[in-house]
């Protein structure tokens, strides 16, 4: 008898369920206790705009810069890696179904 296990991502905020490349799971410090929340891309990007304008005001003390490229790919995972590939050949800029992301689409991506 075979047996497939199923995994699905939920919206830690609404509830509600995320489809591939839809969200992703955000890690993040605060007062010395790490979280991760999991967040469509909606969400993401309302989570990355309130903290912003504090993020420009601190100073980094560990962790390593976002570069973008091989590095971006392992921070973000593979749904932000389903996302870019999707939105580049929206924008029909010819990207591998596999491997690396140039880093300049990606790039290109986060400052859409």
């Amino acid at each position: 008898m075979a047996k497939k296990t199923f995994v699905q991502l939920v919206d830690d905020f609404s509830g509600d369920s995320i489809s591939d490349g839809e969200g992703r799971t955000v890690r993040f410090a605060f007062d010395g206790a790490e979280y991760e929340i999991d967040l469509s891309n909606e969400h993401v990007e309302e989570f990355s705009n309130v903290l912003e304008r504090y993020v420009r005001a601190s100073r980094r003390v560990s962790g390593r810069r976002k570069t973008g490229g091989a590095s971006a790919a392992r921070n973000g995972g593979n749904s932000e890696t389903a996302a870019i590939r999707e939105w580049a050949e929206s924008q029909g800029i010819k990207v591998a179904s596999r491997g690396r992301i140039s880093a300049d689409i990606v790039e290109q991506y986060r400052n859409r």
